[in-house]
């Protein structure tokens, strides 16, 4: 068997689609090829990460009898070898109502996803020269300079008592919507705040990617993720100063 023809083999035999006699020959073919063991490999992480972050939902009950109505009919009306073919198209009308009925469901919250993108602003922040658009450690200043800007106002608090500065505020773009960067200081460290409306229940979240801490949970209607390169224990220190509203 050749590279091309395991390639193209590759997602049928991990589901195992494929009759006894392919199925062999691709799983031999893998164990000798390098090449293609590592595509097979990397198809299996990516079902893996789907089954971890995409939510389920079960149809409701309605839905479900609907479908098992429609599958009967075509069963009854189909004749012949357009018998199976009436049936598969019923199922296949089926799945589809069903991932609608997901699709309007809650939006999916896929945690990796908004992670990465926070951590992409991070960088983005550090790296140019648009790291604040208001400059200030007032939250009474900061806070309103965000009026008109979006269609939210997000909560502005000050933690210089506790070692975390309030240094100022930005407006950036994340998770393919405009938000509030509220931006602080520990040491010699920024610390990121990124915040938007949502509602979505609250769920933790605490996750490094590429070398840096971020930390996330949902509160009063709003998104809150908070992303640095200081200790993962002070980045929960500062979420927990958040979360209290200790702040004077």
């Amino acid at each position: 068997m050749t590279c091309e023809s395991a390639k193209s083999l590759a997602e049928a035999y991990m589901d195992d689609e494929l009759d006894a006699g392919l199925s062999v020959q691709v799983r031999e073919h893998l164990t000798a090829c390098d090449s293609c063991a590592e595509t097979h490999a990397q198809y299996l992480a990516m079902r893996a990460g789907i089954r971890e972050h995409a939510p389920y939902y079960r149809a409701p009950a309605g839905l479900r009898n609907r479908v098992r109505a429609e599958v009967r009919q075509a069963d009854r009306q189909a004749a012949g070898p357009w018998r199976w073919i009436a049936i598969a198209a019923a199922i296949l009308l089926a799945v589809s109502a069903a991932w609608n009925v997901a699709a309007l469901r809650s939006p999916v919250f896929l945690p990796d996803r908004f992670a990465q993108s926070v951590v992409a602003g991070h960088v983005r922040s550090l790296m140019g020269t648009h790291l604040l658009d208001v400059p200030s450690s007032d939250q009474h200043t900061v806070k309103p300079w965000f009026n008109g800007k979006l269609d939210f106002s997000p909560d502005v608090r000050d933690f210089s008592a506790q070692g975390f500065p309030l240094i100022g505020g930005r407006i950036d773009y994340v998770g393919d919507r405009t938000v509030a960067a509220l931006v602080y200081q520990r040491r010699q460290h920024i610390i990121n705040l990124f915040t938007w409306p949502s509602t979505a229940p609250d769920s933790p979240t605490e996750l490094t990617r590429n070398g840096y801490h971020v930390v996330h949970w949902n509160s009063v209607g709003m998104a809150w993720w908070a992303v640095s390169d200081v200790s993962a224990g002070e980045l929960r220190q500062f979420e927990n100063l958040y979360k209290m509203g200790t702040a004077p």
